[in-house]
């Protein structure tokens, strides 16, 4: 059946039937200007009362409207917060990666597969061929990328083109994206993997985890998606998680019966690990009082459910700001 248009009335009607107090004489224009379903279909989960067996949703007793706001407005400032960091870490791993290749390789050099990696790996399940091919995919993206920013006349990618006929790659790391960057360093051979890493204390293997885990969240901030109970998941179905590592253990995190730590690994927790590894410190202690700010503030406007279930649905173990003292 088709989705019948609602009004903003007929939407309040809705929710005063579900039992979700709508008295505020503001609700009519947050719904205006926010939207009905990213407010209410986006964030409305933890105030569902799961006992009922009626035929619609029931909201718990005495739920506010303004619960629901106040809890997608602090998503939205978590997200401006993320944002900043990601874009920091972002901005040294481009610059550290495309000094260290340009060193070794030259400059306009990163379009050559014989600079990449192209043995395969026992677990990755693919032929030479296919190897190469993901490589040569990879290269052609960056191609692509190239004339996208010609097109639009970015004026440093089109002063080197036009005046050398190549962009170097320290140039044009600014407009690749994360993603790209993320690729790019997988199918780096695994000694400059290692050289990369080192300047950032961290294995391959780690990086690896830890780009693709940034690349997701980064494009959730990007898309303005619902943010603080975000998991990353792969294919729709396989968490994408970031290594285990001494943080876990400090933060005396439980495991799970696989024994991976419960939280800290594909969830929003990742991302605050991932900030404390990479982060100068003082960047870190600033992220960490503005997350505890918001979260305070967000403490301030629930009555129906409590920070600590919000806490949960992010990701975060109940100690989580004894992070920034370790």
């Amino acid at each position: 059946m088709d989705k019948l248009f609602s009004t903003i009335e007929d939407q309040i009607k809705k929710l005063d039937s579900r039992g979700l107090d709508i008295s505020d004489p503001g609700v009519k224009s947050v719904l205006e200007r926010e939207n009905y379903y990213n407010v209410i279909n986006g964030y409305k989960e933890l105030f569902i009362d799961k006992t009922h067996t009626g035929d619609d949703e029931k909201y718990k007793e005495g739920t506010n409207f303004n619960e629901l706001y106040s809890l997608y407005l602090f998503d939205r400032e978590l997200r401006n917060i993320c944002m900043k960091y990601i874009l920091e870490i972002e901005n040294n791993i481009k610059s550290i990666i495309s000094h260290d290749f340009s060193k070794k390789y030259g400059h306009d050099n990163y379009l050559k597969i014989s600079n990449f990696d192209i043995k395969v790996k026992h677990w990755e399940r693919k032929t030479a061929a296919q190897k190469i091919g993901n490589i040569a995919e990879l290269t052609a993206n960056i191609q692509r990328d190239i004339s996208r920013q010609l097109s639009k006349n970015n004026p440093a990618i089109s002063h080197y083109m036009l005046t050398y006929g190549y962009v170097p790659l320290w140039i044009l790391v600014n407009s690749l994206t994360l993603g790209t960057i993320s690729m790019f360093y997988s199918y780096l051979i695994q000694k400059d993997q290692n050289d990369i890493g080192k300047k950032l204390k961290l294995k391959p293997d780690e990086m690896t985890k830890i780009l693709f885990i940034l690349t997701i969240y980064r494009n959730a901030c990007a898309h303005d998606e619902r943010f603080y109970n975000l998991k990353a998941i792969k294919n729709n179905t396989k968490p994408n998680m970031i290594k285990t590592n001494p943080l876990h253990s400090k933060m005396n995190i439980t495991k799970d019966k696989g024994g991976n730590p419960t939280y800290g690994k594909n969830d929003l927790f990742a991302i605050v690990i991932i900030f404390k590894l990479i982060l100068k410190e003082d960047s870190f202690d600033e992220f960490i009082d503005l997350v505890k700010l918001h979260i305070d503030n967000l403490s301030n406007q629930l009555s129906t459910i409590s920070t600590e279930d919000v806490l949960v649905e992010m990701g975060f173990p109940a100690n989580w700001h004894d992070i920034k003292d370790i």
